[in-house]
C-alpha cells in the first residue's frame, strides 16, 4: 500500500526551499527600510518582525522531521535576521526628543545607535550563506567536530561521542569515522577523498564532492553538486541527489558497517537503490546515477572492511 503522505526527507527538503524563499523576502524587506517614509517605519518594522516570528513558528512545527543539526542552523539564521532588523531599527528610527531619565541612565538601558553599515554587514552575513543552511558557524558549536583545509592526510579520530562532524575543503584525504557515535555528517568541497563511517544516527548532507568514495549508514542522505562518486549506503529513507552526475551506489553491507546482529531499527530497511534525482522529473531512469552490480559493490565492501582505506585513496588518485 502506497501512502500519499510525503516522506520525512521530502518534507525536510520542501521546508528548506520554502525557508530560503521566506528568508530572502525578509532580507529584501530589511534592505528596503532605508527607503521607507519615517512615518511608516514603525509599521514596516512590525510587519518584518511578524514575518520573522512566523518563520520561527514554522521551524518549531518542522522539528519533527528535520535533522537536529539543520534545526540549529535554521535557528541561527533566524537570529541573524532579528539582529539585522534591530540594527536597521536602531539606525533609522529617530531618538525620542524628551526623556525623564538622565543621559547616564539612558546609556545603560539603550545601546548607542549602530553605524549605518551595521545592518548591511549583518545582512551580508546571511546573503553570503551560499543559500544553504550548512555553510557557516561550524566552529561556534561545541557539539561539532571540524576537519578543514587539508591535503594528503589520514583523519581517524579516536573518540566521537554524540557529535556532528564537518569535513570541508579536503583533498586526497582518507577519513575514518568508525569509533564512537556521530550524530550527523556534513561534507563541503571534498575531492579525491575516501570517507568511511559506521551507522550515523542522523543525516548525511554534502555540497561539493568529486572523484571520491563514501560508505555510510544513516537515516537521511542528501548529495548536492557531486561528480564521479562511489557510494556504499544503508539508508532508511529515499536518498536524494541534486545537481550531480556519474554517481554509482551500492548496498553497504552489515559486515562493513561493523554493527551487531541486533541492529538499530533504521538499518533494517535499506533504500539505497531508490535514489531521487531532483534534476530529473521524467519517468525514465535518471542518467545521473546508477546501481552498482553485485561484484562491484562486493569489491568496495571488501576493500573497506579488510584493506586500509588508503588503498582506495591511491585508486582514486590514479
Amino acid at each position: 500500500m502506497t501512502s500519499s503522505e510525503p516522506s520525512a526527507t521530502e518534507a525536510a527538503n520542501t521546508f528548506w526551499h520554502e525557508f530560503k524563499a521566506e528568508r530572502s523576502a525578509i532580507e529584501n524587506a530589511i534592505q528596503r527600510s532605508a527607503h521607507i517614509s519615517k512615518t511608516k517605519l514603525a509599521d514596516h518594522f512590525q510587519t518584518i518582525l511578524q514575518s520573522i516570528n512566523n518563520l520561527e513558528k514554522r521551524l518549531t512545527q518542522a522539528t519533527e522531521y528535520i535533522p537536529s543539526y539543520d534545526e540549529r542552523q535554521y535557528a541561527r539564521q533566524i537570529k541573524e535576521l532579528s539582529r539585522a532588523l534591530e540594527a536597521a531599527r536602531a539606525n533609522l528610527t529617530p531618538k525620542p526628543k524628551f526623556t525623564f531619565k538622565s543621559r547616564k541612565q539612558q546609556t545603560h538601558k539603550m545601546p548607542q545607535s549602530a553605524p549605518a553599515s551595521y545592518a548591511t554587514t549583518a545582512l551580508a552575513a546571511i546573503v553570503n550563506n551560499n543559500d544553504t543552511i550548512q555553510s557557516r558557524d561550524y566552529y561556534e558549536d561545541d557539539n561539532v567536530v571540524s576537519y578543514s583545509d587539508m591535503s594528503d592526510q589520514l583523519i581517524e579520530p579516536t573518540s566521537l561521542e554524540n557529535v556532528d562532524v564537518l569535513l570541508s575543503n579536503l583533498t586526497r584525504c582518507t577519513i575514518i569515522l568508525t569509533v564512537g557515535q556521530v550524530s550527523a555528517l556534513h561534507i563541503k568541497n571534498l575531492s579525491q577523498c575516501v570517507v568511511v563511517c559506521k551507522a550515523i544516527r542522523g543525516s548525511v548532507l554534502m555540497y561539493g564532492f568529486t572523484r571520491s568514495v563514501i560508505a555510510v549508514g544513516c537515516h537521511q542522505f542528501r548529495m548536492h553538486d557531486a561528480r564521479s562518486v562511489h557510494v556504499l549506503l544503508n539508508v532508511s529513507s529515499r536518498p536524494i541527489i541534486e545537481d550531480s552526475s556519474d554517481i554509482s551506489v551500492g548496498s553497504y553491507s552489515h559486515e562493513s558497517l561493523n554493527i551487531p546482529d541486533v541492529r538499530p531499527e533504521y538499518l533494517k530497511i535499506n533504500c539505497y537503490d531508490q535514489m531521487e534525482d531532483f534534476n530529473w522529473l521524467k519517468k525514465q531512469a535518471s542518467p545521473n546515477w546508477r546501481v552498482m552490480d553485485s561484484a562491484e559493490a562486493d569489491q568496495f565492501n571488501q576493500s573497506i572492511t579488510h584493506d586500509p582505506p588508503t588503498q582506495l585513496s591511491r585508486l582514486l588518485c590514479n
